[in-house]
């Protein structure tokens, strides 16, 4: 739930009377994990310019639940290789130092959980993919 906006980006807080309140899902940590991606559980106001999605800091967050990944084959979390522009997501084993593809990552957590590895976001390893049974592909 989104309690205040205080540390958030002037153009976030600009909205605050329609956002203060609201419940959401965190869809991304941002900024060295001190900004989240906020998408909010309710459909898309006028108010809000039709916006779903918020970059808010994580200060001005209160959040009251985390969902691991459910437990089972093929569930990775996301470990980050690269800077910048050049950063390439992999799929990654807590207690690892490398992702599935050998190549050394920077887990990205949560408290103790981490995200769950897509193979459809963007920049992600394909060789992950491949191993993770996540290729799409029927052969």
């Amino acid at each position: 739930m989104i309690v205040q906006l205080l540390h958030s980006h002037a153009r976030t807080r600009a909205y605050a009377s329609w956002l203060l309140g609201r419940h959401g899902t965190i869809v991304r940590l941002l900024r060295g994990g001190a900004f989240a991606l906020v998408e909010l559980d309710d459909e898309p106001s006028r108010f809000l310019g039709g916006a779903r999605r918020w970059h808010v800091h994580l200060d001005d967050l209160l959040v009251d639940a985390v969902e691991p990944p459910s437990e089972g084959n093929g569930s990775y979390g996301v470990g980050l290789s690269g800077t910048g522009r050049e950063v390439v997501r992999h799929a990654w084993s807590p207690g690892q130092r490398e992702g599935l593809c050998g190549k050394a990552v920077r887990p990205v957590l949560i408290g103790s959980w981490s995200p769950p590895f897509l193979p459809t976001v963007e920049n992600v390893c394909p060789a992950c993919v491949h191993l993770a049974g996540n290729d799409g592909t029927d052969s």
